[in-house]
């Protein structure tokens, strides 16, 4: 007898969560992409026959005429915006509708990875967060980090002028160290030269935290999947050592800057300022800005706000959110210019003459902002290769999308759904940009770039939410590219890919065995 109850109750929980929720956009009367049971349509990323990011551009195209799709990540109904109006209204107009992520892990299991604001939710203190963070990334605050950028891009040009002849080198590689350098210096005050010393320390961690291959690249899928369960198996989103090793970094490193009076331009610097009370939002209407694909401060970043004391763990926790983020993306972007300037040497010689005019005695933070076809390629390689193939929101209230089309029905969405914004798909569609596959730093120059659609253009997201980094990560990308080109051509070898194919066992938008250029020294 208890084994026909027991049958009969996993029978409903299976007709309800399995069977039943694939029919919810269909009960909605709204395309959608028909889903198979328990994996929804992430079978093909699953079973590693097709990379995510592709995964995300093919949904896209599925309904070329549609607004917007259901999808269902594993069980998970999930709405796809592909229209650029409903994308306004969910990330800006209507943002306090949609103003979270889909939490990955809780307070209680993961008490460091619950604090970084990429996780935190309207009603833990994002707002209070974000006002508190934003002025550490103002543009004043940028100038100060180019000292230590500088000295890093430095260390890097010299360690491959000592080399002779073309020098061929994995890109990923090499950036990730250059990016962990930085990182190391303007977050952390920590010195490291990645290239030298490559089993460094803070260069293992930063690997630790952001390889998702294999064993790492199940545990995120199963955050995905199912947060709840995660959070019951007490399995978190970084590994203690990696937590342990950072929090004892921080604590060290407040402890010998409050003892001794130690004043660096760096992030540290800045939380220990916050914590303070003495840091707020400047105004920055004199000062250079980092380039089109910047994103501004919402009005929500900018405003002062009370919040509570903040904590160790809180800063430790900013910090490691800020490596987590431009250890890997940052490399990536450098890894997607030098592959389309090695590709077209005409862009490259262009980029170059520039470089050449603008820093004839030195380089400066002027000097690189100051680039318009440096920004321009930096622009439209973000365009092409976008650093998050999607982005997402969850709602927090009932929202109805109102219908706009013939025979399209209102669509009315529950409290806690999921809008992914499938940025990939959004990039690479010719109605928005012509020949999209066609690398075109042009699109941006002053003539073309007001044509560009609004919200048809998110390499950091939208809205109140957007990257709160991208000002630190367009200024490493084009101060280390101005160094790269001053000294070197970027050249094919023989391991350079006709075209990129991503890898399908990684989640990183990259091919199997990274990206193969040569460094040629100018004469």
């Amino acid at each position: 007898m208890l084994v026909l109850l027991l049958i009969g109750v996993l029978s409903v929980l299976f007709y309800f969560k399995v069977i039943k929720v694939n029919k919810y956009w269909e009960e909605k009367g709204i395309p959608y992409i028909k889903p198979l049971p328990i994996f929804g349509n992430m079978i093909s990323n699953v079973f590693q026959r097709k990379s995510f990011t592709d995964l995300i551009h093919d949904m896209y195209k599925a309904y070329p005429n549609e607004r917007y799709v259901g999808i269902f990540q594993f069980t998970s109904p999930t709405l796809m915006v592909r229209d650029l109006e409903v994308l306004k209204k969910i990330t800006v107009k209507e943002f306090d509708a949609f103003p979270d992520h889909k939490f990955f892990t809780s307070n209680d299991t993961d008490p460091i990875a619950s604090k970084i604001l990429f996780n935190l939710k309207a009603d833990r203190g994002w707002q209070d967060v974000r006002a508190t963070l934003s002025p550490a990334f103002t543009s004043s605050k940028m100038r100060a980090m180019f000292v230590l950028m500088d000295e890093c891009a430095d260390q890097f040009i010299k360690h491959f002028k000592k080399q002779n002849g073309v020098i061929s080198l994995e890109l990923k590689d090499t950036f990730t160290r250059f990016a962990n350098d930085v990182i190391g210096t303007t977050a952390f005050g920590v010195t490291c030269d990645s290239l030298k010393d490559r089993n460094n320390d803070f260069y293992a961690m930063g690997k630790e935290l952001t390889t998702f291959t294999g064993l790492q690249l199940l545990k995120f899928s199963g955050f995905i999947f199912s947060p709840k369960l995660m959070s019951l198996l007490n399995i978190k989103m970084f590994s203690e050592r990696v937590t342990d090793f950072f929090k004892s970094l921080v604590k060290q490193t407040l402890k010998i800057r409050t003892e001794q009076g130690i004043v660096r331009p760096d992030m540290i610097h800045l939380l220990m300022e916050a914590k303070k009370g003495r840091l707020g939002y400047e105004n920055q209407n004199n000062d250079i800005d980092t380039g089109f694909a910047v994103v501004e401060e919402s009005e929500l970043g900018k405003t002062k706000r009370q919040r509570k004391e903040i904590t160790d763990d809180d800063i430790t926790a900013q910090a490691l959110g800020f490596f987590f983020a431009g250890f890997d993306t940052g490399s990536t972007l450098m890894c997607y210019i030098s592959y389309e300037l090695a590709r077209n040497p005409d862009i490259q010689e262009n980029l170059y003459r520039e470089i050449i005019d603008s820093c004839k005695e030195k380089v400066t933070y002027e000097a690189v902002l100051g680039m318009k076809y440096l920004d321009c390629v930096v622009s439209e390689t973000l365009r092409k290769w976008p650093l998050a193939p999607f982005l997402d929101r969850l709602s927090v209230k009932p929202f109805t999308i109102e219908s706009e089309k013939p025979g399209e029905k209102p669509l009315h969405l529950e409290a806690g759904s999921t809008i992914w914004i499938p940025v990939i798909g959004i990039h690479r569609d010719p109605n928005h940009y012509p020949d999209p596959e066609k690398f075109d730093p042009e699109r941006f120059n002053d003539e073309n770039k007001k044509n560009i659609k609004p919200f048809s253009y998110l390499p950091f997201g939208a809205g109140p939410r957007n990257c709160i980094g991208s000002r630190f990560a367009l200024l490493e990308t084009k101060l280390i590219m101005v160094k790269i080109l001053q000294h070197f051509e970027l050249v094919p070898v023989d391991k350079t890919p006709n075209r990129i194919i991503f890898s399908t066992s990684n989640l990183n938008p990259l091919p199997d065995g990274g990206i193969w250029l040569g460094f040629k020294q100018r004469s």
